[in-house]
Order: structure tokens, then sequence, then C-alpha cells
């Protein structure tokens, strides 16, 4: 009969035990999974805004820079370059801020047309950094030297202590399709090669 009182005694507190320590984890990993899926929510859609609110004040101001160009306007370009701005030109020529806006404000670079297009722009998980390739369509001159056609261009930008966007870097390299004839000579030596290339020798048995 002690046997069973013990036994009985033992279930009793073994089951008291596990009801008062397991309730309150099973509660903990309710409430957790619970509040999962608005945390996934708000992860989820906070930085998509984010990025497309950045993407359009970037593409306003790329806008507003051609159009300042065209009019040579370097107090506005100044407003929109960072202060650590530097550009390479399309001749591999490296101009700091003072420079190109110097270039501008004396006539010694004009543009009589400038577009962009074709425009892909990456951000930093802050957003509060992006490179953007795109391409530049433009007329100008160069100390009277013209310099036209389309470029595709590198811009890296960044978010200042005011919380606007500037431009910190710029690089542009001129789109150069390859003449037919380089093309033709290229896909007949490729053909060659591969119509004349012997096959590896059997390994000896």
């Amino acid at each position: 009969m002690k046997k069973i009182i013990l036994s009985i005694t033992i279930l009793i507190v073994a089951a008291f035990m596990f009801t008062s320590c397991g309730a309150p984890a099973a509660n903990n990993a309710a409430g957790n999974n619970g509040n999962k899926p608005a945390n996934a929510a708000n992860t989820a859609t906070a930085p998509a805004a984010d990025k497309g609110a950045a993407e359009a004040d970037i593409k306003k101001l790329m806008s507003g820079m051609a159009e300042s160009l065209v009019k040579g306007d370097a107090d506005a370009l100044d407003k929109m370059y960072g202060d650590d701005y530097t550009l390479v030109d399309q001749a591999g020529v490296v101009q700091t801020k003072a420079e190109r806006l110097a270039a501008l404000k004396s006539g010694d670079v004009k543009f009589s047309s400038f577009t962009y297009s074709d425009t892909t722009i990456r951000f930093n998980p802050e957003v509060t950094g992006a490179v953007g390739i795109t391409k530049a369509t433009f007329k100008s001159t160069v100390k009277g030297k013209a310099v036209d056609g389309e470029f595709r261009v590198t811009h890296v930008w960044g978010k200042s202590k005011d919380g606007s966007w500037k431009m910190y870097s710029g690089q542009a390299t001129q789109i150069t399709a390859a003449p037919a004839s380089t093309t033709a000579a290229n896909t007949a030596g490729a053909n060659k090669m591969a119509n004349t290339a012997k096959p590896p020798a059997p390994a000896n048995k």
C-alpha cells in the first residue's frame, strides 16, 4: 500500500513540475511566433519603400543635373555635388569639384544638349549610399573641341548630414560599337580554332 501511495505522489509532483515549467515556455514560444509575421512584414516592406523613394529622389536630381549642365548653372550643380566630388571624364582626366565647376563657369566646358537614360540604381542595405549606372547622351565642347556621343556613366551617391542626396563621384566611358570587319574576323578566327582543335589523345590502356 505504501508503494502505491509513493508512486501516486511522485506522479503528482512530476505533473505539477511539467505544468509550472513547461507552460510558460510554450506561451513564450507562442508569443514569439506571433510577433514573427509582423517583424517579417516590417523588414520586408520598409526597405523597399525607402529604396523606392530614394530612387525617385536621385532620378529627379539627375534630371536637374542634366538641365543645369546645359544651362551652365554651376551654382545649382554646386548644391548637387558633395564636397569631395570627383569626376573622371571621357578622356580619363580627373577633376575635383572645384575644377569641374570652374570649367563650366569659364566656358571651357559647354553642353548644348544632355539627357540620361537606361538608368539602374543599387543601394546599400541602410539606403544611405547608392551606385548608379546610366547612359548619357550629349553634345558639348571642351575648350572649343566638339565632344558628342553616347557614354556609359557610373555615379556614386550618398546621403549628406541634412538627409539630402548628393553625387560624390562620376565616371564616363564612350560607348563604341566594334567595326563590322573586326567582328567578322573575330568570329572567323573563333570558328577556325574550333574546327582545327584536336581531341585529347586517348589514355594508354
